[in-house]
């Protein structure tokens, strides 16, 4: 019988190609030419580009966090759904975790509060502690993590509200920590102020925001910024840069306004009167691109206390949504029901829920040449 060892290279690469990290990380050890192949950019890179979306869902119960990985087209399955160890020098930190961004299968990590910051790859268990952030003291942090291509490397954007005398935010102090130089660096200010707290949507390796930029316009009479626009961070030129919404009338100072990527597409959701509308950019960058994919009428269009974070479409046609602070659910437009999703028996508080993919990107400093996998 021929062994995986007699076969030709490229059939070897394609058979591994298909397997989960998890194996892959058991077959690193098999012999040094599989490590040097496994651990290669050029493996990881295709590696990448071939896995299946997922979710990572954090629950807390007892004030005891929990993460899952949740293959949410294969929910039905009985290992769908997996609980995640975050292994660190401290195991007390689990408790007070909060995941607060993805990109390319790396997790921006938050603990005590976001006292501490880590990245960490869920897949093969590696984490990396940042130094500490700069301006801690601000209590209303905005997060982003992404990728630069042309340096290769992984930053992490951090916006920090500067409040007025009645506690009000204004302009926010901006800094971005990078991975290749393990450090922070003052950026400087962003005007505008982002209506949700705390994370942000990737697309395409970047993070995106809604902002509100009503106060400085007031302030500013020669600001060509809009009252309310989606805005990205430039990597290369270390801005802020706009995306062209939709050419509809948004509704200012809307809570339910929120951000969304759809199959890889930029997604604006808000409500209108009783119905939920869902636009997508279908060219990125395209302002003419904005269709309305969706207008969801009934009981899940109106949660006027409650952001409804769309999270994807799945293959049946379905749309898989989280109540924010509440639970996720499944909603199908063409029946115009839900079925709650649930991820643990034990009654546990919805914390947060974000997609993200498995990968073997890698958070090592002497294995970190990953710029094929955003090519």
């Amino acid at each position: 019988m021929a062994q995986m060892r007699d076969l030709p290279h490229e059939i070897a690469v394609d058979i591994l190609l298909r397997l989960p990290v998890k194996s892959l990380l058991r077959f690193r050890c098999v012999c040094r030419s599989w490590y040097a192949l496994i651990c290669s950019p050029q493996f990881v890179a295709l590696h990448y580009k071939r896995a299946t979306q997922k979710l990572i869902v954090a629950t807390e119960c007892s004030r005891n966090i929990s993460l899952y990985s949740v293959d949410y087209d294969g929910v039905d399955n009985e290992n769908a759904i997996q609980e995640l160890d975050f292994s660190t020098d401290d195991p007390n930190l689990l408790k007070y975790a909060a995941i607060l961004g993805s990109c390319n299968g790396l997790l921006l990590v938050g603990v005590y509060q976001d006292s501490f910051l880590y990245l960490w790859n869920p897949s093969t268990r590696e984490y990396k502690e940042l130094p500490d952030c700069p301006d801690s003291e601000y209590d209303y942090r905005v997060y982003g993590l992404g990728y630069h291509s042309r340096f290769d490397d992984y930053k992490v954007v951090v916006i920090n509200p500067v409040v007025n005398e009645v506690g009000f935010p204004q302009s926010s102090h901006v800094i971005v920590y990078s991975l290749k130089t393990h450090s922070w660096k003052c950026v400087g200010e962003f005007p505008c102020r982002i209506l949700h707290y705390g994370t942000s949507i990737n697309i395409h390796g970047v993070p995106h925001w809604l902002m509100n930029c009503e106060d400085h316009r007031e302030e500013d009479s020669d600001s060509n910024l809009p009252a309310l626009g989606i805005s990205y961070f430039d990597f290369e030129n270390e801005l802020f840069e706009e995306v062209p919404g939709p050419d509809c009338e948004w509704p200012n100072n809307n809570p339910t306004l929120d951000l969304a990527v759809f199959g890889g597409c930029l997604c604006l959701t808000f409500i209108r009167g009783e119905n939920r509308e869902i636009w997508i950019m279908k060219e990125y960058g395209i302002k003419e691109s904005w269709v309305k994919l969706f207008n969801i009428m009934g009981l899940i269009a109106y949660q006027p206390f409650h952001r409804l974070n769309f999270l994807a479409l799945m293959k049946c046609g379905d749309l898989l949504v989280q109540i924010v602070g509440k639970k996720l659910v499944v909603y199908s437009p063409n029946k115009n029901v839900y079925k709650e999703m649930v991820i643990s028996r034990e009654k546990k508080k919805l914390e947060s829920a974000m997609l993200y993919v498995e990968s073997l990107v890698p958070l090592r400093r002497e294995a970190y040449r990953c710029s094929e996998v955003m090519r």
